[in-house]
C-alpha cells in the first residue's frame, strides 16, 4: 500500500467538478474554457494559522491602493533603518505566510515589507493575474524608493522575476519553491479538471488576447535569461506541489544562480525553517 505524503499540500479538485467541465466540455467547449478561466484566475482563501495572527502584532499593516489595477492591497511592514526587502507570498497565499522570514531579517536591523497580493488575504478582488501581481511589487518597489532584496515564494517568485527583468535595481533575488514554466502551470490547471488540450490552447489564446500578452514570456526559465542580480533559488526535494527540477532549470538559463536544496521541508514548511533562514542570511549578506 502506497504510503500518503506528508508534504502533499496542494489542493485537489473534487471529483464532482472534474465531472462537471468534462460534461460541459461535451456541449459547449467555450463555456468550459471561460468557466475554467474564472477557476484558474480565482485565488482559494484559508483559515489563517494562530501563528500568523500573533506576528500580525509585531508590524505595521494597512491598505495600499495601486492605481494601475485600482485595487487596494494589505501591507505588512516591520520598520527599521536598514537595507530593505520585499517578500511575496505565493498563489493562494497570504503575506504572512512568510512571517518568519519577516521577524528574522528585522531583528537583523532589515527593513521588511510583505503584502496580500491582489484578490488574496486582505486585499481587494476576487480574480487576479500575474500582470496584476507585478504591478503590486512595482508600486511597492518605487513607494519604498527600491528594495534592495527580493524573496519570493512559489508564485510570488515568479512575480519577482518578471518584475526584475523590467525595471528593478534589486541587488538580489531569493526564491523558494519556484516554478519555471507559465505554460506548465496552465497545462497542470487543464489537466487537474480533466479538459483537453484543445481547451488548453483556447484558454491561453483567451487571456493573451484579452491582457495582450505572451504566456511563454512569464515563464522564469525565460525571464532570467538577461537578468544579471544574483539569485539564490532554495527548494525542498520533497516539493510534491513544484518539483525541484524547476529550479534548476531557471539556474540552467540564469547568468548568475545558485540553487540550494533542502530535504523534508515540502513547499510550505520550508518559509519556517532555521536552516533555510541561515542560506537567506548569509546570501544577502
Amino acid at each position: 500500500m502506497k504510503k500518503k505524503n506528508k508534504h502533499q499540500q496542494g489542493f485537489r479538485i473534487p471529483a464532482w467538478l472534474r465531472l462537471t467541465f468534462r460534461g460541459l466540455e461535451l456541449v459547449s467547449p467555450f463555456l468550459a474554457m471561460r468557466s475554467a478561466a474564472y477557476i484558474f484566475s480565482k485565488p482559494l482563501k484559508f483559515k489563517v494559522p494562530e501563528k500568523e495572527l500573533k506576528a500580525l502584532e509585531g508590524c505595521v499593516h494597512k491598505m495600499e491602493y495601486i492605481p494601475s489595477i485600482e485595487k487596494k492591497i494589505a501591507t505588512f511592514t516591520w520598520k527599521n533603518t536598514g537595507k530593505k526587502v520585499l517578500l511575496t507570498h505565493g498563489w493562494s497565499g497570504r503575506g504572512m505566510q512568510l512571517y518568519y522570514i519577516a521577524e528574522s531579517l528585522h531583528k537583523e536591523g532589515y527593513h521588511v515589507v510583505t503584502y496580500d497580493a491582489p484578490a488574496h488575504g486582505k486585499s481587494e478582488g476576487k480574480l487576479t493575474n500575474m500582470v496584476q501581481m507585478i504591478a503590486a511589487i512595482s508600486h511597492l518597489d518605487n513607494a519604498e524608493s527600491s528594495f534592495d532584496y527580493f524573496i519570493g515564494h512559489s508564485f510570488g517568485a515568479m512575480a519577482i522575476f518578471n518584475y526584475c527583468k523590467m525595471e528593478s535595481r534589486a541587488k538580489k533575488i531569493v526564491t523558494i519553491g519556484a516554478a519555471d514554466n507559465m505554460r506548465t502551470i496552465f497545462a497542470d490547471f487543464i489537466a487537474s479538471v480533466d479538459l483537453s488540450t484543445k481547451i488548453l490552447k483556447q484558454m491561453i489564446d483567451y487571456f493573451e488576447q484579452k491582457f495582450n500578452v505572451v504566456i511563454d514570456d512569464f515563464s522564469p526559465y525565460i525571464s532570467v535569461q538577461k537578468l544579471q542580480t544574483p539569485t539564490l533559488l532554495i527548494h525542498d526535494e520533497e516539493d510534491y506541489d513544484v518539483s525541484v527540477d524547476c529550479s534548476y532549470t531557471i539556474a540552467k538559463h540564469h547568468p548568475n544562480a545558485t540553487v540550494i536544496k533542502t530535504k523534508g521541508l515540502g513547499h510550505r514548511r520550508i518559509l519556517r525553517d532555521d536552516g533555510v533562514m541561515q542560506h537567506i542570511k548569509s546570501f544577502i549578506k
